[in-house]
């Protein structure tokens, strides 16, 4: 049985989630809430190492680091400055914790005590750059992941690339997407590929390591997507690759081949919600965190890919993340 932590938008960035949600799954297969772990504001993304828990405060500003003290209870032990403006992703490189401010397109490098809580901002760099669509009119950096202990990449839906960094967050190349793409999330495939999913153009690309920077080996368009819908999260099961699009409010199906370097379109579902802002595979179950009707929605993946509902959706106030307990 698998313990969640859930994070979300409180009363600033206009939701209602009081703090870090504690779930739990059930023998069904679903998802029971259990209650609030840690009052927290806007706790909209969450990671976890070791004993801590880590959490951007997206409204404040803040990257905040909570110790686990409990099957389902969390105690704030530290904060720090994200560097920028609505904080909205991290990633654990190095002795810090890497954070990517979407409004201002900051990456920033906060730093770690010993014991693993958050201490000070540390570094950080300003996002450039600029795309053809209405949401493109500066640097947007909405993820970033770890290559290694002194590679990070962050993606940039404003300005249509991924940045690679170096140690002190040193922009070292740069990776140019068609313009309009608005990439969002990043994902390391098992085969060592790189699957970027783009917002606004509605694809899919696969990317590889060439050197010291990535280079685009194939892409798809996602399936199920209409004018005006916003791609969110990708999650792998097996050849399967799942992403939500918010608008439509459906989960879309990809299938990659045994190499993963070939994705396709397979078919999509109603998210079984309103605005499906990020979703988790946990054994052959998707979890879909459907922000707007405050809800998660659980699905049992058949053998083709097919995520198929298994019970009603679970009451949770405004979820944006779903993270499992590690």
């Amino acid at each position: 049985m698998t313990n969640w932590w859930v994070g979300g938008y409180g009363h600033d960035m206009g939701g209602t989630m009081s703090g870090i949600q504690s779930m739990r799954s059930t023998d069904a297969g679903t998802l029971e809430l259990v209650g609030t772990a840690v009052e927290a504001l806007s706790p909209s993304y969450l990671l976890q190492r070791g004993e801590h828990v880590y959490a951007v405060a997206e409204g404040a500003g803040t990257v905040d680091s909570f110790r686990i003290s409990g099957e389902h209870t969390l105690v704030r032990d530290g904060s720090a400055s994200s560097g920028g403006t609505w904080p909205c992703n991290l990633e654990v490189i190095g002795d810090g914790i890497a954070v990517a401010n979407y409004f201002d397109g900051v990456v920033a490098l906060v730093g770690l005590d010993d014991d693993g809580a958050v201490t000070a901002l540390r570094d950080s760099v300003q996002g450039a750059g600029s795309g053809p669509n209405e949401r493109q009119q500066g640097p947007h950096a909405h993820t970033v992941l770890a290559v290694d202990e002194e590679t990070l990449l962050s993606v940039d839906l404003g300005a249509d690339r991924i940045v690679v960094h170096r140690p002190g967050l040193e922009v070292a190349a740069s990776v140019a997407l068609p313009p309009g793409t608005g990439p969002r999330d990043i994902v390391r495939h098992p085969s060592g590929l790189y699957y970027a999913l783009s917002e606004l153009s509605h694809e899919l690309f696969v990317l590889r390591w060439i050197g010291s920077t990535l280079e685009v080996v194939s892409s798809a368009a996602v399936p199920g997507a209409l004018d005006g819908d916003n791609d969110s999260g990708i999650s792998l099961w097996g050849n399967y690759v799942y992403t939500g699009l918010r608008g439509s409010n459906r989960i879309a199906t990809l299938r990659a081949s045994d190499d993963g370097a070939q994705v396709e379109p397979v078919g999509w579902v109603s998210s079984e919600g309103e605005w499906p802002r990020h979703h988790a595979v946990d054994g052959d179950m998707l979890h879909v965190a459907n922000e707007h009707s405050n809800s998660v929605a659980s699905f049992r993946l058949a053998e083709d890919g097919t995520p198929r509902l298994i019970g009603e959706p679970t009451a949770v106030p405004s979820p944006n993340y779903l993270l499992a307990r590690s």
